[in-house]
C-alpha cells in the first residue's frame, strides 16, 4: 500500500510507504491538476480522519452539483481497472474542494516516523473525544519529575572541566619546589 513514484508505468517504488511522515501544502482547489497527490477529509463527522489520494478526474466549480470543485481520486495501491475511483461523501463518490486539507510536497525520509508519531499521538489522546488520556498526562508528570531529579538531586557530583591539562598541572607544582 503506498502512493506510486510514477503509477502509469506501473512502478513499485512509493512516494509515501505506509507510516511516513509527509509534509503538505494548503492549496486552492481551483489549481489542483490531474495527478496531484491530495490529503483530504473523506467524512464530515470524522474530522481527524485523512486519506492521502492522486487526483484522477476534477469536475469544475461551474459543472458541479454543489458549485464547488470536486474530486475523483484513487489510491495508486488500489486494484481498480482504468478509469475506476474511489468512491467518497461528495456529490457521485467525489471529494468536495471544501474537504481538502492540503496537497503532498515531500516526505520526511526517517522510516515509520509518521506512524511512530501516530501511536504516541494515539497513547497520549482519546481518538473519540481527542481530550488527553489519563495516562498520557500521568506520563508526561513522570517524565518531568525523573527529569527534574535528575538535574537537581546530585548537583555536587557535576564538576566543570578544567582547561589545563593533568600533566601540565603536575609539572608546574614540581619546578616550583
Amino acid at each position: 500500500m503506498c502512493q506510486s513514484d510514477h503509477p502509469e508505468l506501473h512502478s513499485t517504488a512509493c512516494t509515501l510507504a505506509v507510516g511516513a511522515l509527509i509534509v503538505i501544502r494548503g492549496e486552492d482547489p481551483a489549481t489542483i491538476s490531474n495527478g496531484t497527490i491530495i490529503i483530504f477529509r473523506p467524512f464530515l463527522s470524522t474530522p481527524d480522519y485523512l486519506v492521502v489520494h492522486r487526483v484522477a478526474k476534477i469536475v469544475p466549480a461551474n459543472s458541479s452539483p454543489d458549485g464547488q470543485y470536486d474530486f475523483f481520486t484513487r489510491g495508486d495501491a488500489n486494484p481498480y481497472a482504468v478509469g475506476g475511483y474511489d468512491s467518497w461523501s461528495g456529490p457521485s463518490g467525489s471529494v468536495p474542494g471544501s474537504q481538502i486539507v492540503g496537497v503532498y510536497q515531500f516526505t520526511i525520509p526517517i522510516p515509520y516516523l509518521g506512524a511512530a508519531i501516530l501511536d504516541i499521538r494515539g497513547f497520549m489522546y482519546d481518538d473519540a473525544t481527542g481530550r488527553p488520556k489519563t495516562q498520557g498526562i500521568l506520563v508526561i508528570v513522570a517524565l518531568i519529575v525523573a527529569l527534574f531529579a535528575f538535574e537537581v538531586a546530585e548537583p555536587g557530583k557535576k564538576t566543570p572541566p578544567s582547561n589545563v591539562p593533568d600533566q601540565t598541572r603536575t609539572t608546574v607544582a614540581l619546578t616550583m619546589a
